[in-house]
């Protein structure tokens, strides 16, 4: 599936992945093929830069990323990167079979019935989730379309040109997280059904794929912010101090005898307790969980009833502790946290695999993202 909002440039050069989220903005470079890791960056999301999805401040947002290319002493000024969550309407739409080149008009007319914007402030891409050559001459075709708002596309790439980078395409960050499925997302006898769930710290996407093929994407409004609002509430604390509980304490199943055991006796553990954290955040839980069971009924009752075979959890509101194993046993669906690393050749004389594979689930985006940098931009 080729990338949405992909035809701002088509140079075949390398370029950077990059990340702005609410909570932290990350870099990733990578080189050759295969691809190898030569650098990468993390840096907090200065507050007020990133509200609901659009940059509100784009010259702090160039001071930060300019701190991080000289912390990476990268070279490189092309970059890929993802709109939020939350500035991206995707749907997917069909369409009679007709050429690429005159596919455009008749996308923009049916996307008009769907975008809660005029098409006309709107920057639109869309992919085909077939080849032309499969779908019978009178057939539908089913198109992926993604939209965003032309002033929130426009504050993005101004920000990067005022950090020196050139932006070659604006992905979708789901999209971009799969990215680094690819060799998971087809069985040698078959293609898998495959669940990809990103825990942001402002939304979750919720995707579903055959193979390569969408099937279903949903951004649900849940994250780890309604984790850390609820523990803010709970415990009566700033978000910063929240934030810093639910990293240390933070717990999405009952607490066992031994988990209690895990903090020692002292001010802390009376007040951050196991079974007190888990009471603050059991609704989120409550209401995530009761969220995804909904679209995974409204995939069976779309196409029926096909099996997930596999599922992926990315982003970093998915480390909270135990809510990968949660989310399997509730949904019924093997889970596991992304290793977005794999594939990739990595110098150990120069990094440290365990903090590496620490920074998995915050990392899979901008290494999908970085991966298209590497990538012929066809």
């Amino acid at each position: 599936m080729r990338d949405l909002f992909g035809g701002l440039l088509r140079p075949r050069i390398e370029a950077l992945g990059l990340e702005i989220g609410s909570a932290n903005i990350k870099m990733v470079e990578l080189s050759g093929t295969p691809p190898s890791l030569k650098n990468l960056s993390i840096r907090p999301t200065p507050p007020g830069v990133v509200q609901e999805g659009s940059i509100m401040e784009p010259g702090a947002l160039t001071e930060v990323i300019k701190e991080m290319l000289a912390e990476m002493r990268t070279r490189k000024r092309y970059v890929v990167t993802a709109a939020s969550n939350l500035a991206v309407i995707t749907r997917t739409l069909q369409v009679p079979k007709m050429p690429l080149k005159q596919m455009e008009e008749a996308v923009r007319w049916e996307a008009e019935r769907y975008i809660p914007f005029p098409i006309d402030e709107v920057v639109l891409d869309y992919a085909p989730l077939d080849p032309l050559e499969a779908i019978p001459d009178g057939e539908q075709m089913d198109v992926v379309v993604g939209a965003a708002r032309q002033e929130t596309v426009a504050s993005l790439v101004e920000a990067l040109k005022a950090a020196g980078l050139e932006p070659l395409v604006i992905d979708v960050k789901p999209f971009a997280g799969l990215r680094t499925l690819n060799a998971r997302l087809a069985l040698a006898d078959r293609e898998p059904i495959t669940l990809f769930l990103e825990i942001g710290a402002e939304t979750s996407a919720l995707v579903l794929t055959r193979g390569e093929r969408l099937l279903l994407n949903r951004v649900i409004n849940l994250s780890g912010k309604d984790f850390t609002a609820a523990i803010s509430k709970a415990f009566n604390l700033d978000v910063v101090a929240a934030e810093d509980a639910k990293k240390n304490y933070g717990l999405a199943t009952i607490p066992t005898e031994d988990e209690d055991m895990l903090l020692d006796f002292d001010a802390e553990r009376e007040r951050f307790n196991p079974a007190r954290m888990y009471d603050a955040i059991r609704p989120v839980l409550v209401e995530l969980t009761t969220e995804l069971r909904r679209s995974l009924e409204f995939f069976r009752v779309q196409v029926g009833d096909l099996g997930v075979d596999q599922g992926f959890v990315a982003g970093g509101g998915s480390k909270l502790r135990s809510l990968v194993p949660l989310l399997s046993d509730t949904l019924g669906i093997p889970l596991e946290v992304t290793d977005p690393w794999q594939g990739i050749q990595i110098d150990k004389s120069r990094f440290d695999l365990e903090y590496l594979r620490s920074l998995s689930p915050e990392f899979t985006v901008p290494v999908g993202l970085a991966l298209r940098g590497v990538n012929p931009l066809d």
